[in-house]
């Protein structure tokens, strides 16, 4: 079973008959402040600049991303998005088998498999709490892979590696002669455990970034990598041309300058991501500790598996993540994102409504007519 992923409000607002704006978007891990104040500003701006080609070599976003990262310009790749780079990788790099650690973001593997690249996974263990073993991805790592990769924090889990552990990978997979692709697409929620000072020195070494987690831009699509300079040039010669539109370029600048925007979403995600964990906590639900602006929790019998309580939710103009399909997960895996107290509330009163319907206990609001159930907490 392949995994579907969150966010495709478009999809079930179609299978709802009902607008976007209608329904609650759990499922999709994106800042729910929206689009930083300074980057709608450039965008409005950056209008007059639509029918122009952009610029090829994205000058002013890798200046910006540069200073932002203290890294130089010649070690930054923007691209459309970071699945785009993913995409990209099994080209450019051309392992002849890879590693994964998993449970991971499901376009690894596809990327791979759709190059005819063998893939392995390493799977972390729940009763730990999907941490990171160092002696046990040593000993899988000295078995030969021409390329390894590591979600930073974890996704869907949500573990944080230290960079002290990272490094360590980096070395071992170095000795193997392995490449190391470090996907740090939710690390601006936590960036003291950020690689990314070292992937300019080490040359198997590869972070992924995306600003569509932390800065609320999924619909403009952009990402990047920073890796040394020479493994960018390597990148370089794969890159579609015009990559990166003038629109996500000039949001992307203007949001790497508003430094309020980022405290307040600090502040938020402290607040936020107790709130929710407690609550979702206090329903009897399991769930794991977690770094960034996401919660994977677990139901047990008699409460409803995954699949069927994420549609009692959805029945009730709620969206969240089914894992059935991740590996290391089971039938009784989901995700949330961390929304507004609001929003949150709401969830909470939804999922204690449909863990009751689960059971046979009542059957709760339902969507009807394209308009959302009203919902108390």
């Amino acid at each position: 079973m392949r995994d579907i992923h969150g966010g495709d409000i478009w999809e079930a607002s179609r299978r709802a008959s009902a607008s976007p704006g209608d329904l609650l978007d759990f499922s999709s891990s994106v800042n729910p402040l929206g689009l930083p104040k300074k980057a709608a500003i450039a965008l409005k701006r950056a209008l007059m600049y639509a029918s122009p080609y952009p610029d090829p070599g994205s000058f002013l976003l890798k200046n910006a991303l540069s200073e932002f990262h203290n890294v130089c310009p010649e070690e930054i790749l923007p691209g459309n998005g970071s699945t785009e780079l993913i995409y990209l990788m099994p080209g450019v790099l051309k392992p002849e088998n890879a590693l994964i650690i998993e449970p991971a973001f499901s376009e690894y593997r596809r990327s791979l498999e759709l190059c005819a690249c063998p893939v392995d996974s390493l799977v972390l263990k729940e009763e730990e709490g999907f941490r990171f073993d160092m002696e046990r991805f040593r000993r899988r790592v000295k078995r030969g892979y021409g390329a390894v990769y590591i979600a930073n924090p974890s996704n869907p889990a949500g573990a944080l590696m230290e960079k002290d552990a990272l490094i360590e990978a980096a070395f071992v997979c170095r000795d193997s002669g392995a490449w190391l692709v470090v996907d740090e697409a939710f690390m601006d929620f936590c960036e003291h455990a950020s690689v990314k000072s070292h992937a300019v020195k080490f040359k198997n070494l590869i972070v992924l970034r995306s600003m569509t987690k932390f800065f609320s831009m999924a619909g403009l699509r952009l990402g990047f990598i920073i890796a040394h300079r020479d493994t960018v040039k390597r990148f370089q010669r794969y890159m579609p041309p015009w990559s990166v539109n003038t629109l996500a370029s000039c949001a992307a600048i203007g949001a790497l300058k508003d430094r309020a925007y980022m405290e307040k979403t600090h502040r938020w995600l402290g607040a936020e991501r107790d709130f929710l964990s407690v609550s979702l906590c206090q329903l009897g639900l399991k769930v794991s500790p977690s770094s960034a602006n996401f919660l994977i929790f677990k139901t047990s019998p008699p409460q409803p598996a995954a699949r069927q309580l994420s549609e009692e939710l959805f029945r009730r103009g709620i969206l969240i993540r089914d894992l059935s399909a991740f590996k290391g997960l089971g039938p009784r895996h989901l995700r949330v994102a961390v929304r507004t107290r609001q929003e949150n509330r709401k969830l909470i009163g939804a999922l204690r409504l449909a863990l009751k319907a689960g059971r046979g206990k009542g059957k709760g609001p339902r969507l009807i007519l394209g308009r959302p159930a009203k919902i108390t907490s």
